[in-house]
């Protein structure tokens, strides 16, 4: 049974700051799934475990759905909403005003939390995020980039951390990879560094079915190179796959990574219970 929950709720109000309004419906879809799995995160390990939540691709705290008026909490304010708290956060973001508009926020309504702000590409400051995360800790870690171009190692790096370091991906394959294809066949292409390996492109050539979906099979690529740094086997059905309302095509997976399997039950219950009226879901 999923933990009750009291703050129900992923929407702000414009407090005149930068809110960027050119992101699609399912926005809602994906921040209802964060916000259910870092509640039952950090809920399920409170008096257990140092809980530490690390946002790599922050933003700016708040978003509007293109063509809509209503504010909604980015990843870093839902995290810091939940009904027991982080003890520790830390949120990187590349984009300036972004950065400062988060900042201003945090400093605003969320100074009594233990907040590491760091401005500039994830990749670049890996060594100030770790220095955050303390060794005995159990550490939550969003990974939400607009398309594919991560280095998995780095998220090696992250992983060694802390006692354990769940990631929550966003695979945005086929908003990215699929759409690309031909370039990113070539050699030193950035899903290269996404996967951390060139023998990918061997085993698609190879394929026994011409007909394989590519979005799919880099994502359990993804997920075999994250076997590989001692995560368990994340199947691609215990992936969520996230549609357009309008034309049902496929975005993006959204995939738990996780040592530890009770991880995995917590991330059964939020794809039990998030928003099951809506329709974008496969």
């Amino acid at each position: 049974m999923i933990l009750p929950m009291e703050n129900k709720t992923l929407w702000g109000e414009d407090d005149g700051l930068l809110i960027p309004d050119d992101l699609g419906p399912w926005t809602e879809d994906k921040f209802d799934l964060i916000r259910l799995y870092c509640h039952l995160f950090s809920s399920g390990m409170k008096n257990i475990w140092t809980r530490v939540y690390v946002d790599l691709y922050a933003g700016s705290g708040l978003c509007r759905i293109k063509g809509r008026s209503q504010v909604l909490l980015g990843s870093p304010l839902i995290a810091l909403s939940v009904d027991a708290p982080f003890d520790h956060y830390i949120f990187c973001e590349n984009d300036p005003e972004r950065f400062l508009a988060l900042k201003a926020r945090v400093d605003k309504d969320y100074s009594t939390h233990d907040v590491r702000l760091v401005p500039g590409r994830f990749e670049d400051r890996i060594n100030e995020i770790c220095s955050g995360i303390p060794k005995n800790s159990l550490a939550l870690c969003f990974v939400d980039p607009f398309d594919c171009d991560f280095d998995i190692n780095n998220l090696q790096t992250i992983s060694k951390a802390a006692k354990g370091v769940d990631f929550l991906c966003l695979l945005a394959l086929q908003m990215d990879a699929k759409r690309n294809i031909q370039h990113y066949l070539q050699p030193e292409s950035k899903i290269d560094r996404m996967l951390g390996n060139t023998t990918w492109r061997d085993r698609w050539n190879n394929r026994p079915n011409p007909n394989d979906d590519l979005a799919k099979f880099l994502a359990e690529e993804f997920a075999t190179s994250m076997e590989g740094m001692g995560y368990l086997k994340t199947p691609i059905h215990q992936m969520r796959k996230v549609k357009t309302y309008d034309k049902n095509v496929p975005l993006y997976y959204l995939a738990l990574f996780s040592k530890h399997q009770r991880a995995f039950k917590l991330w059964e219950q939020v794809l039990k219970y998030s928003t099951p009226q809506r329709n974008l879901f496969e």
